[in-house]
């Protein structure tokens, strides 16, 4: 099909599995007509799940991908057997565009293109723009050939990558560095020097790694998501970490659904201004009166729309040692939105805060936070200290 409208608003899919899809097939949103794809094949057509279908695309990077890890009896079929057989049993594959889309679409009223460039488990690395010259053989390479060949106005990029790179602590501590260059790179490449760029922070991993460094570069990772936009500007950050799992790593279809209206919001915030909110960010953390011997903290966040659900129990607050290490004494023992301020948190502690301890939300490879404010856009992990 190539009777793609003449206004459309193009926004980039990639990054590995997270963005390339696993939510259940039979939960996702049906096709909109103001919604389109470019397809891997290479043409415009209505969005319709799942979006990526990597096995058809005209970039040969994703099939080499696949095919690296197949078993000898598979290498035996050819692209077209294995897309057949692989399609009939398919119960996977929704994915947060559709989502993204129709929210932007209900907001801007015109449609919205997506160009889906995902491909599961695959490194910062992998997408270096050192490889660009590679073509459709590289990932960065057949991003650019798919942006150039589907047209549109190209709107941005949302980007959904990092669980490869945090399960070692080396690559965990390299990729704020790693990420920002490559940034700058694709934005050089596409002479966008504002394009906006979306990322989501890491959700959760729940296999059992606790106390290992794979914990350490997990919430490494996801601090170097959080300061983004701190250190690159026209970006921003959606979290996926209070959201649930169809397996040990991977968002469920109904996670993607309101991860995709998160990362609409920020697409708004970043492009129309004043339309959205870019979601609660933490502006300044001080120490405050608390009942006598114990300590208390108030988190003064931006970006915080209609107050704080829920209204008690705030849970993901913890007190941390100077090198990162949980406190042995010190514990945060309630959180609640703040009665007088709309976008506070008061948090209440155990003792007195020490000088140089640390205040963390949402660490860990399995964290249970819940801080979301009334437009369901949640506050991103992070650790910093006092103000």
């Amino acid at each position: 099909m190539s009777n793609r409208p003449e206004n459309l608003d193009v926004w980039v899919l990639a990054g590995q599995s997270n963005m390339q899809g696993v939510g259940e097939l039979d939960a996702i949103l049906a096709p909109d007509q103001r919604i389109w794809s470019f397809t891997s094949v290479g043409h415009w057509e209505v969005a319709e799940e799942p979006l990526h279908r990597l096995w058809e695309s005209f970039t040969p990077v994703h099939q080499n991908f696949m095919r690296a890890g197949f078993t000898e009896e598979q290498q035996k079929e050819s692209n077209e057997e294995y897309a057949a057989r692989e399609a009939e049993a398919r119960t996977l594959g929704g994915g947060l565009g559709i989502a993204f889309g129709k929210t932007m679409a209900d907001a801007l009223d015109r449609p919205i293109g997506l160009i889906p460039a995902a491909h599961g488990g695959t490194t910062l690395d992998q997408w270096s723009t050192q490889l660009k010259s590679e073509g459709g053989n590289s990932l960065y390479g057949a991003m650019l050939q798919r942006i150039e060949r589907a047209g549109g106005t190209l709107k941005g990029v949302l980007w959904y990558q990092g669980e490869s790179d945090a399960f070692a602590l080396e690559t965990a501590l390299s990729y704020e560095a790693r990420f920002a260059a490559w940034v700058q790179q694709l934005r050089t490449d596409l002479g966008r020097d504002d394009l906006p760029l979306i990322v989501v922070q890491l959700g959760r991993y729940t296999s059992p790694v606790e106390n290992t460094p794979v914990e350490k570069a997990w919430d490494q990772v996801r601090q170097a998501q959080y300061d983004l936009p701190d250190v690159v500007p026209h970006t921003g950050v959606a979290t996926a970490a209070d959201l649930g799992l169809v397996d040990p790593i991977h968002i469920n279809a109904v996670g993607l659904i309101r991860l995709g209206q998160r990362l609409a919001r920020i697409a708004l915030a970043l492009t129309e201004g004043t339309i959205a909110s870019h979601g609660p960010r933490v502006e300044k953390i001080e120490k405050i009166a608390g009942l006598p011997g114990y300590g208390a903290l108030q988190v003064t966040c931006s970006g915080v729309t209609g107050g704080w659900q829920p209204q008690d129990h705030i849970a993901g607050f913890a007190i941390y040692n100077t090198d990162g290490t949980p406190h042995a004494e010190n514990r945060v023992y309630n959180a609640a939105p703040d009665k007088t301020h709309p976008s506070a948190i008061i948090l209440s502690l155990n003792m007195e805060i020490g000088e140089g301890d640390l205040i963390g939300y949402g660490q860990g490879v399995n964290p249970y936070c819940n801080a979301v404010d009334a437009a369901d856009m949640a506050l991103c992990s992070f650790v910093r200290r006092v103000d």
